[in-house]
C-alpha cells in the first residue's frame, strides 16, 4: 500500500508537470466576452453551447448557453454540437502567436476563427472519422486575429456517442512554441514506451526460442508487441500522416483487446492456473470480442467498445488473483506475491483510467495516459517475474544452491572454453581437486548444519582466495576443484602452496564458540594439449591424484606427472 501511494503521488505530479495547466483565468468582459491579457490562460469554462440548428452567426450568439448547464446528453437524430467563445487578446500578445490546446473531445472537430475555417481533426458525415483521445494542438493564423477587438472562435464537434461528456472540455491558450514542445513531449513519451515494450518482446521470445516450452514468455512476448502496437497508435504521427481514424480506433481497440488476451494467458501460467476452465472462458472470450471489433459494420459504436474493452480488462485479472488465492493449495511464493503487487498497480490505474471523469476536476488527467502507464508498469514487472523465474532456473542447473558454485556440467563447459584459450595463448591451466579431509566425521560428530557450514566456509575461502574469472566447482559432498589460468612462467606450485595453505588456515565456529580447525587434501594437474584433449580427462586426471594424495598422506599435495602417467582404470 505504501507504494501504491507513492506512485499514486508520482503519477499526480507528473500529470501536473505535464499539463502545466495555468490557475489564473481570463477577465470577464459584457456580452460573454473575455479579456485574454497574459498566456497561457484556461478558457474551459467561457465557452457556451449553441443550438445547432441556427446557421445564422447573429442569431447563434443569442443562442447560447453555458456548457455546465447545457444537456450533455445530444438526441439520437442530432450529433452535431457548436460551442462558441467571444474573447478580446491584448495587444501585448501580438509577437506571442498564440494557439489552442483542447483536450477531450469525444469525435470529429472543425476550428472557426472569425468565421473562417482554421483546423480540423477528422470528418464530419458522410465521410465521418472518429479522432477521439487525440488532444488537438491548434495554431491561430496571426493574420486573422484581432487585438484589442472580439474575436469570435466556434468549435464545430460530431460526436457518434449518446453521452459526450462535453462539460469536461478543456481549451488552453498557449503561445504556439510552447503549444508545439508539449505536442513533441508527448510524442517522444509514447514512442518511447513503444520503444520499451518492443525490447521486452524481443527479450522474450528470445526466451522462448531459447526456451520452447515457455509459454508464459511466450504470452508475456505477445503482450509487449500488442501493448506496444496500442501505444504507437495513440501518436499524433498517426493523424498526421492521414491514415483513417476510424480504422486507428478499431486497430487500437483491437490491438488492447488482444493485448488482454495474451496478459491473461500469461498470468494463468505464471500462477499454475494454465489447466483451469476459466482459462479456456476467457481465452474464448477475448477472441470472440476482438474479431467482434475488427469485422463490426458501424463505427458509431468503436468508442463503446473501447471503453468497454477496458472494463473487461480490469475484471478479468482480479479473478484469477481470487483463483490463485482459492484454487491452488499452496501459497503464492515470492515472485507470484511481486506479481500480485504488480497487477494491483496496474488495476489502481486502469481504475483511474475507467473513471477518470470523476477525476478531472481534482487532477488535471487526460486521454489514455493512465492506461498506457498501467500498460507499462505491469509489463516491466511481468518481464522481472518472468527474468528470474529463468534465472532461477538457469541457477537451479548451472550452480550449486548450497555453496553457489558450479556443478559439474556448467564447469565441464567452462572448463573446456578454458583449455581452448590456453591452446591459443602463453597460458598454463592449472586444475585442481581439493577433498576436505574428515568431512563425514564432521556430519556425524556436530550435525549436517555444521557440515553445511563448513561447505560454504570453504567456498568463500576460495572464492577469496582466487580471482573473479577462475573457476571453481563443488565435485560432490567433500570435493572441490578449481581451474586456474595462470601466465607460463608463474610457479604454479607456489601459486597452489598459497591456495592449499588458505584453506588449511580456515576454521568452523561452533555453537559453544568452539573453533574447528579444517584441513584439506590436494590433488593437481597442469592441462597438456597432447594428453587431455577433453575436459572430462583433465578433471579424471585432477581426481586420480587426489586420490593418490589420500593413500599417501592426508593433508599433503599431490601433482599428476603428465609425463609418466599412472595406468588408470576406467569402468
Amino acid at each position: 500500500m505504501k507504494f501504491l501511494s507513492i506512485l499514486a503521488v508520482l503519477l499526480y505530479s507528473a500529470t501536473l508537470f505535464s499539463s502545466e495547466n495555468s490557475r489564473t483565468t481570463p477577465i470577464i468582459l459584457d456580452n460573454d466576452t473575455i479579456l485574454i491579457d497574459h498566456l497561457p490562460s484556461n478558457t474551459s469554462r467561457f465557452w457556451r453551447m449553441c443550438d445547432s440548428h441556427v446557421h445564422n452567426a447573429v442569431a447563434l450568439q443569442f443562442m447560447c448557453d453555458p456548457i455546465k448547464s447545457a444537456q450533455s446528453t445530444p438526441s439520437k437524430t442530432e450529433r452535431t454540437h457548436i460551442f462558441q467563445l467571444s474573447f478580446i487578446l491584448d495587444e501585448t500578445l501580438k509577437n506571442s502567436y498564440p494557439g489552442l490546446l483542447i483536450e477531450e473531445i469525444p469525435g470529429a472537430d472543425e476550428l472557426y476563427l472569425n468565421g473562417e475555417l482554421v483546423a480540423t481533426t477528422g470528418n464530419f458525415p458522410p465521410r465521418f472519422e472518429n479522432a477521439a483521445f487525440y488532444s488537438r494542438y491548434y495554431y491561430l493564423p496571426p493574420e486573422m486575429l484581432q487585438y484589442n477587438k472580439p474575436n469570435t472562435l466556434q468549435l464545430h464537434i460530431y460526436s457518434p456517442g449518446k453521452k459526450t461528456n462535453m462539460e469536461y472540455m478543456s481549451t488552453i491558450f498557449y503561445p504556439y512554441s510552447t503549444i508545439e514542445i508539449k505536442a513533441q513531449t508527448k510524442d517522444l513519451l509514447f514512442s518511447f514506451i513503444t520503444a520499451v515494450f518492443f525490447m521486452i518482446f524481443i527479450v522474450k521470445l528470445h526466451y522462448f526460442i531459447r526456451i520452447p516450452a515457455s509459454l508464459d514468455a511466450l504470452a508475456l512476448s505477445a503482450f509487449s508487441l500488442l501493448a506496444a502496437s496500442f501505444v504507437f497508435l495513440n501518436h499524433h504521427i498517426i493523424l498526421a500522416q492521414g491514415f483513417d481514424a476510424n480504422s486507428v480506433l478499431r486497430w487500437k481497440t483491437v490491438a488492447f483487446i488482444f493485448a488482454q488476451l495474451a496478459l491473461n494467458a500469461y498470468l494463468f501460467q505464471a500462477y499454475g492456473l494454465k489447466k483451469h476452465q476459466f482459462n479456456r472462458i476467457v481465452a474464448s472470450f477475448y477472441l470472440l470480442f476482438g474479431i467482434s471489433v475488427l469485422i463490426w459494420p458501424s463505427i458509431d459504436n468503436l468508442q463503446d467498445f473501447f471503453n468497454w474493452a477496458k472494463v473487461t480488462a480490469f475484471v478479468s485479472p482480479i479473478v484469477i488473483m481470487i483463483l490463485s488465492m482459492f484454487h491452488k493449495r499452496e501459497s503464492n511464493n515470492q515472485l507470484q506475491i511481486v506479481l500480485s503487487s504488480a497487477l494491483g498497480i496496474y488495476l489502481v490505474l486502469l481504475a483511474f483510467d475507467i473513471t477518470r471523469y470523476s477525476w478531472l476536476t481534482i487532477i488535471d488527467y487526460r486521454e489514455n495516459s493512465a492506461l498506457i502507464y498501467a500498460l507499462l508498469s505491469l509489463a516491466l514487472a511481468s518481464s522481472f517475474v518472468s527474468t528470474e523465474k529463468y534465472w532461477q532456473f538457469f541457477k537451479g542447473a548451472t550452480y550449486d544452491h548450497l555453496t553457489g558454485t558450479l556443478l559439474k556440467p556448467s564447469f565441464l563447459r567452462r572448463l573446456s572454453e578454458e583449455m581452448q584459450r590456453c591452446r591459443r595463448s602463453e597460458f598454463c591451466l592449472l586444475v585442481a581437486v581439493i577433498d576436505i579431509d574428515q568431512f563425514r566425521m564432521i556430519n556425524q560428530n556436530y550435525g549436517h548444519e555444521v557440515g553445511d557450514k563448513t561447505l560454504v566456509i570453504i567456498s568463500a575461502t576460495l572464492t577469496r582466495a582466487l580471482r573473479q574469472f577462475d573457476l571453481i566447482c563443488r565435485l560432490n559432498d567433500d570435493e572441490f576443484c578449481v581451474a586456474v589460468t595462470l601466465p607460463n612462467g608463474e610457479n604454479t606450485r607456489a601459486f597452489l602452496q598459497r591456495l592449499h595453505d588458505e584453506i588449511n588456515n580456515a576454521s568452523v565456529t561452533l555453537d559453544n564458540n568452539e573453533k574447528l580447525n579444517l584441513k584439506a587434501t590436494t590433488g593437481a594437474v597442469i592441462y597438456n594439449a597432447e594428453r587431455h584433449e577433453a575436459p572430462e580427462m583433465l578433471l579424471l586426471d585432477a581426481e586420480h591424484s587426489v586420490t593418490e594424495a589420500k593413500m599417501r598422506q592426508r593433508g599433503s599435495i599431490h601433482w599428476f606427472d603428465t609425463e609418466n602417467p599412472p595406468l588408470q582404470f576406467i569402468f
